[in-house]
């Protein structure tokens, strides 16, 4: 069996023996957040910000430059950390369907053109800025909402 098919069985993410982590990034742009339509579960179909798992022997901050330009072909450099958010999801017979420590960070674009817009890749359906002031009316995940409040962007 080869590497990629064995982490296809063994794929602990889905009903969790323990929690994985995962890494986010808040690139804001002319008072516009970069958005991406998540392609698979947990939340496929909502709006969250590009991000992904962290891989064995990654550090969390390439983790998040990574994923940010694998899902909108933007390369950038963390700045600071934005915030830890625990995004825990039940079944509907109340066991752990998913169960992630996401870490967020906050990014800039360090190369291209900074007009250019993104392009959805990888695990996203869609990626676009979206005006802080029109957050509410996009499907957002339930730990965007949580990280938006935390930092005060648009959900207090």
């Amino acid at each position: 069996m080869k590497d990629k098919e064995k982490l296809t069985v063994y794929d602990t993410r889905h009903y969790p023996v323990r929690p994985h982590i995962g890494v986010g990034v808040l690139l804001v742009k002319n008072e516009q957040l970069l958005l991406v339509k998540r392609k698979y579960n947990p939340d496929a179909g909502y709006w969250s910000i590009p991000g992904g798992h962290l891989e064995l022997g990654e550090r969390t901050q390439i983790a998040a430059e990574r994923e940010g330009h694998e899902e909108t072909g933007f390369k950038v450099k963390v700045t600071k950390l934005a915030g830890i958010i625990d995004k825990i999801m039940y079944d509907d017979n109340g066991e752990i369907e998913y169960h992630y420590v996401l870490l967020n960070y906050f990014v800039e674009q360090v190369e291209g053109d900074p007009d250019q817009p993104p392009k959805a890749d990888d695990d996203a359906l869609e990626a676009k800025f979206v005006p802080f002031d029109e957050l509410k009316n996009y499907q957002l995940t339930d730990s965007l909402i949580e990280l938006l409040k935390q930092l005060k962007m648009g959900y207090e």
